[in-house]
């Protein structure tokens, strides 16, 4: 226990009990025992687990497993596993949808406690803040929950107030998966292959700015500001007077909810127009503001009139740079083309590639899987699926691929999963032609090749200048014999320090083996003072190596390994 003290406080180790209890419910007794914390629970709770594992595993799979443990512990999994399901790259399939199942609606909080929280933010009474809010919360999730209300000004606004305490439990949640990672690398070296350390630090980054809702009113901004100019798109205002970083204010849309087509067709809605002009949008975003709303899915899109679509909550916003947006454009061409080999050649070129990759079996299996696709009429092709399966083949050759790039797939394939509902014949590829093609034409322009042109002379320029200066400093080094290569051994820590543990439990079972042997002479050939006719010194030592023993017995114990 003071190993565990050392890299979390009291009241972590007390959750992580907890944790490790709700995992071993649910079946994950072998993996707590391969990372040492079965000392964390008594010996008749590890017999039920054990038990317990056996059991589960023959009734629901492993996802299915892993899913309803994270749903049992909190928030902070539930969003674990959510963002977990953007990254088909980095977990099995059937991981990433089972994540997708996860359910994040919980009861509301109380309304004493929104009172409390727009108070602490605002540091006024809530009368002297908003006319009126609505009790009842229109909707309730794991971090914050949203009320209707409105303001001294009268205008109808939504409230959206983070739950009190939410940040701290994140954020010792946080600190424990860390420490679970390492173990992971440590004890299970298996796992390095998804890299756990790397998962959980891209997560305490994407849950740190979710939590700032300062940053999704500079994005809301952001976005209704660019697409100002578009009579089709509608993004509420942000009153920043009301926003803070745990409450956000914003103007009420009054709309339909974008699956609800029933109520689209009552109220004349021409649900194909409005399939188009979603797509339209989505591929704006991407190719001309190179940034895109991260969570398309229904709860997100109202349909405000016939030709009118509201977009709301960019908590997740996806950046797009010129370069991926190039290399977007030749893949949604290369696509409608079905040429091969410039797909290969795109993709190999925005993935980091692992040194040992066999790339013309890549290639191979690539251009085997796009026969699948290709041949097919466009309303039976799905960009979705083919940027999915690319992932999912990278992912076998340990290609890892930009986040964008699959934050971007998962809108596509929720967009086509909204066009098919809003028009069977919708298709995706089809809608991004216009835009990548522009793109394109202006990315080989002579006007661009010109501005790139004195780009590259300014950069010749600059490394010939510095050159001269940066040799000689090498040179320098090298002659007043400062200059030094530093070699450093990497990857035998874990062994050299499981080396050490075994060496000393091997030498500490030696004294005590010394001490019974030892004691067991003196008793019986005697000498030195006596007591109840045994002498001292082996009755001593006897005790000693009794006492030894047990300690001993008690870390092999306390390790799990027994």
């Amino acid at each position: 226990m003071a190993f565990l003290r050392v890299h979390l406080a009291y009241k972590n180790i007390q959750r992580l009990r907890q944790i490790v209890t709700i995992l071993i419910r649910h079946g994950f007794y072998p993996i707590i025992e391969r990372l040492h914390l079965t000392r964390l629970i008594s010996i008749p709770q590890r017999i039920m687990g054990k038990k317990a594992s056996a059991e589960g595993e023959g009734v629901y799979s492993l996802a299915t497993r892993t899913r309803l443990a994270f749903e049992e512990l909190g928030p902070t999994f539930i969003k674990f596993g959510q963002i977990l399901s953007t990254r088909p790259d980095l977990i099995p399939e059937e991981f990433v949808k089972g994540f997708l199942k996860l359910q994040d609606e919980v009861p509301p909080f109380a309304f004493e406690d929104v009172i409390k929280v727009i108070e602490q933010e605002f540091r006024r009474p809530l009368n002297d803040l908003f006319k009126e809010v609505e009790e009842k919360p229109i909707a309730a999730a794991s971090i914050a929950q949203v009320h209707r209300a409105v303001t001294k000004a009268n205008e109808k606004v939504v409230i959206k107030v983070q739950r009190p305490q939410i940040e701290t439990v994140i954020e010792n949640d946080i600190s424990i998966l860390k420490y679970l990672a390492k173990l992971f690398v440590k004890y299970m070296p298996e796992s390095k292959l998804y890299d756990p350390i790397g998962m959980v630090e891209e997560f305490a980054l994407t849950i740190k700015r979710e939590m700032d809702f300062t940053l999704e009113a500079s994005y809301t901004e952001r976005f209704k500001k660019s697409l100002s100019d578009d009579p089709r798109v509608v993004i509420p205002g942000i009153d920043w007077d009301l926003t803070s970083k745990r409450v956000i204010t914003m103007e009420r849309i009054k709309g339909i909810k974008i699956d609800n087509i029933r109520k689209l067709e009552e109220n004349g809605i021409d649900t194909e127009k409005i399939s188009h002009i979603i797509a339209d949008i989505l591929f704006r975003q991407v190719f001309e503001l190179g940034m895109f709303h991260g969570d398309l899915h229904s709860g997100n899109i109202f349909v405000v009139e016939s030709d009118k679509i509201a977009f709301v909550d960019f908590g997740i916003v996806g950046m797009v740079d010129r370069e991926m947006q190039e290399n977007l454009a030749e893949i949604f061409v290369g696509l409608v083309s079905e040429d091969y080999e410039l797909l290969t050649k795109i993709y190999l070129r925005m993935g980091i590639l692992p040194e040992d990759i066999n790339e013309a079996a890549f290639k191979r299996e690539y251009q085997d899987m796009l026969l699948a696709y290709f041949g097919k009429p466009f309303k039976m092709t799905s960009v979705g699926e083919i940027l999915m399966s690319y992932i999912k083949l990278a992912a076998r050759y340990n290609i890892r691929m930009p986040r964008e790039l699959l934050l971007l797939d998962k809108c596509i394939l929720e967009l086509e999963g909204l066009g098919r509902l809003l028009h069977p014949e919708a298709n995706v590829l089809v809608e991004s032609q216009r835009f990548a093609k522009k793109l394109l034409a202006q990315r080989f322009g002579p006007a661009q090749a010109a501005k790139e042109a004195v780009a590259t002379v300014k950069e010749y320029q600059s490394f010939f200048s510095s050159f001269p200066s940066q040799m000689s400093q090498i040179l320098k080094k090298m002659v007043s014999d400062k200059f030094t290569i530093d070699f450093v051994h990497k990857g035998l820590e874990d062994l050299m320090g499981e080396m050490d543990r075994s060496s000393n439990r091997l030498t500490f079972g030696i004294i005590v083996a010394a001490l019974i042997i030892g004691s067991a002479l003196i008793m019986a050939f005697g000498g030195g003072p006596m007591i109840f006719g045994y002498p001292i010194f082996g009755i001593l030592g006897f005790i000693v190596a009794g006492f030894l023993g047990l300690w001993l017995a008690f870390l092999i114990l306390r390790s799990g390994k027994f």
